[in-house]
């Protein structure tokens, strides 16, 4: 396990290439400082989940959140790029690893039933 103090080393240059990164790209700092936020919260926060898997998830994470912006910034009351980044970034991995769950275990009568229903009812 890595020393607390290496850990934090690790995190600074983290947060200073992607800072570094937004600014040479000419991406929006705050969102990008949001979506890095969510990231690492999502990261800090997943159980059972080994590290690489974190990594990679938290990068997807980072991604998602600050595509998602301009969309989240239109659709809903968060009007701050930071704080839709945020959102979107610290809850996109575990909204879609729950939905892709649900998926896999969901039963095509269950669903037709489900569909049938909702037109029977007349919509």
């Amino acid at each position: 396990m890595a020393e607390p103090a290496s850990s934090i080393a690790t995190a600074g240059v983290v947060a200073a290439t992607v800072a570094l990164a937004a600014w040479l790209s000419q991406l929006d700092p705050g969102a990008v400082a949001g979506a890095f936020a969510g990231a690492v919260t999502f990261a800090l926060t997943a159980k059972d989940t080994a590290r690489v898997p974190r990594i990679i998830y938290a990068l997807v994470s980072l991604v998602v959140g600050y595509a998602a912006v301009p969309d989240v910034t239109a659709l809903s009351p968060l009007k701050v790029p930071f704080l839709a980044a945020f959102v979107v970034s610290a809850l996109v991995i575990q909204v879609t690893i729950t939905a892709l769950d649900r998926i896999k275990t969901a039963s095509i009568k269950s669903v037709w039933d489900a569909v049938a229903s909702t037109f029977r009812k007349g919509g």
